[in-house]
C-alpha cells in the first residue's frame, strides 16, 4: 500500500513539474518585449501601411519619459489622408505624427519606412499664372526604379487650398491606361488653366502612382504648389 502511494506521489509530482514548465514556458511567450512585438506587428503590415498615400514610414511611439506606449506613423501632412490610416495595429494604439515634425532620432529609427519618399519630382515652369494660360508640368523619377501610375497623365489632378487644408478641384484629361516612367525619366504635360474657373489663390498640382515590390505596391506621390493671379 505504501508503495502504491509513493507511487502515486511520484506520478502526482512529475505531472506537476511538466505542468508548471508548460506554464513557465507559456508565460514566456507572452512576455515578449514590447518593442519586438510592434516591430513584428508593422512587419505584418508593412504592405497595407506603405500602400497608403503619404505614409512615410512607422516606428516605435514613446511617451516625454522614452515609455513605449504605441505605434508611430509618420506622414507628409499635407497629402496623407488620416481616414485611412487604422486607430489601432494589434493590441497597440497607433500616434500619426507629421514626418517633418520627427526628430532625427525618430526618423533613424523607423521600422519600416517607404525608400521612395521624395524621390517622384513635380516641378512647374512657373511660380504664379493668370487664368487662360498654360502649366508646363515636369514629372521626374528620381529613382532607379520604374514607377507606375493609373492614366497616361501620370496620375496628376489639381488641389487647391481652402485656408485649412487642399482640396481636389480639378482632375486631367487622360487614357485610362497604365503608364510607366522609367529610372531618371522625365515626362511633361500641359493644363490649360481656361479649362476650369480657376479664380485667384493657391493650388497645387499633385502626381501620385506606385511602385511594384514582389507582392507589395508602395505608394509614390509628389507635388508642385502655384498660385493663380
Amino acid at each position: 500500500m505504501i508503495s502504491m502511494n509513493r507511487k502515486f506521489l511520484i506520478i502526482f509530482g512529475v505531472s506537476a513539474i511538466v505542468l508548471l514548465l508548460g506554464i513557465i514556458f507559456v508565460m514566456q511567450l507572452n512576455m515578449k518585449p514590447t518593442d519586438a512585438k510592434i516591430a513584428e506587428i508593422l512587419d505584418e503590415n508593412k504592405g497595407k501601411l506603405l500602400g497608403l498615400l503619404g505614409v512615410v514610414g512607422a516606428g516605435i511611439a514613446r511617451d516625454a519619459n522614452n515609455h513605449i506606449i504605441g505605434v508611430a506613423i509618420y506622414v507628409d501632412d499635407d497629402i496623407a489622408n488620416s481616414k485611412e490610416i487604422p486607430n489601432q495595429l494589434g493590441e497597440f494604439r497607433v500616434y500619426i505624427k507629421r514626418f517633418e515634425e520627427a526628430s532625427d532620432f525618430e526618423k533613424s529609427k523607423m521600422i519600416i519606412r517607404n525608400g521612395y519618399f521624395r524621390l517622384l519630382n513635380v516641378e512647374l515652369d512657373k511660380n504664379a499664372y493668370r487664368r487662360g494660360e498654360r502649366l508646363v508640368i515636369s514629372i521626374q523619377n528620381l529613382s532607379n526604379e520604374t514607377f507606375t501610375f493609373g492614366n497616361s497623365a501620370f496620375g496628376s489632378y489639381i488641389e487647391r487650398w481652402d485656408g485649412e487644408s487642399w482640396r481636389f478641384y480639378a482632375g486631367m484629361i487622360s487614357l485610362q491606361v497604365i503608364t510607366t516612367l522609367n529610372s531618371k525619366g522625365e515626362a511633361r504635360i500641359t493644363y490649360e488653366l481656361s479649362d476650369e474657373p480657376f479664380s485667384p489663390g493657391k493650388y497645387r498640382v499633385v502626381s501620385k502612382g506606385w511602385i511594384e515590390r514582389e507582392e507589395e505596391n508602395i505608394r509614390i506621390w509628389g507635388y508642385a504648389e502655384f498660385t493663380v493671379l
